[in-house]
């Protein structure tokens, strides 16, 4: 990948295989794991682009194995358009807003999260609160990835307030992923962002990023509905700390 050391690229193909591992498995991870370690060596707006395709292919993968799960998620039409429209903005927010805004906004969500688990552990998204609520938050879902390149976050707290079965979940967040990251790629590819040598490195990813995914898909049949869950909250978690992490060394 462009001019890494050998050292270098065996630290960001190892960050590819686990994120992509943890992406089969419970939905999440690649770009949460993947763009720090490669922003590490080539810059934060670099590995967010990089990453979009490898990102891109993994959903498409998930999706596909998944796609008899389609008719089980709420008011999945709208949420997709809205998560378009999010992430078209997102990518010119990418240019204009500083990095420091950007991951207050996220540690916010995820705080909010976390204490509405904690002090109302039964709280399920669903009816009319479900159905006015999938369009809004697909839309920050999109604005957080056109943004930053990452929008786990936003989807994998929304998603798990349905409290679906663990593969539905891993679909569910698949397929929104899937549209995001479509709308991204076209989104970074129409303002130039996505040049030639960040296309290879992109394209060089993906192998590794489909045999890893479904691995971790291979692993998902063999949880307990209990372990899965706590899996994803676990995530969720280090997801809050690692971006609280990020801000303190800004």
């Amino acid at each position: 990948m462009g001019a890494l050391s050998f050292e270098s690229l065996a630290i960001v193909l190892a960050a590819i295989a686990v994120g992509s591992y943890l992406k089969g498995a419970i939905g999440l991870g690649l770009p949460i794991i993947a763009i720090p370690t490669l922003a590490a060596f080539l810059g934060a707006q670099h590995a967010v682009v990089v990453i979009t395709l490898p990102t891109f292919f993994s959903n498409v993968w998930i999706c596909w194995r998944y796609r008899k799960m389609k008719a089980e998620i709420l008011y999945l039409k709208v949420a997709l358009i809205a998560a378009c429209l999010g992430t078209i903005i997102g990518t010119f927010v990418l240019r204009e807003l500083t990095d420091i805004a950007l991951l207050w906004l996220l540690i916010v969500w995820i705080g909010a999260y976390l204490l509405n688990m904690i002090f109302n552990p039964d709280f399920r998204l669903k009816g009319e609160a479900a159905r006015r609520a999938s369009p809004f938050l697909a839309a920050i879902a999109g604005i957080s990835q056109g943004a930053t390149g990452i929008a786990g976050p936003v989807v994998a707290t929304w998603i798990h307030s349905y409290r679906l079965e663990k593969e539905l979940y891993v679909f569910g967040v698949s397929i929104l992923f899937l549209v995001i990251a479509t709308t991204h790629l076209a989104a970074v590819a129409g303002l130039g962002l996505l040049d030639f040598e960040r296309l290879v490195q992109g394209a060089a990813a993906i192998i590794p990023t489909i045999i890893f995914t479904q691995i971790g898909m291979w692993t998902t049949r063999y949880m307990s509905a209990a372990l899965f869950n706590k899996l994803v909250i676990l995530f969720i978690v280090v997801m809050e700390i690692k971006l609280i992490w990020q801000v303190l060394e800004i």
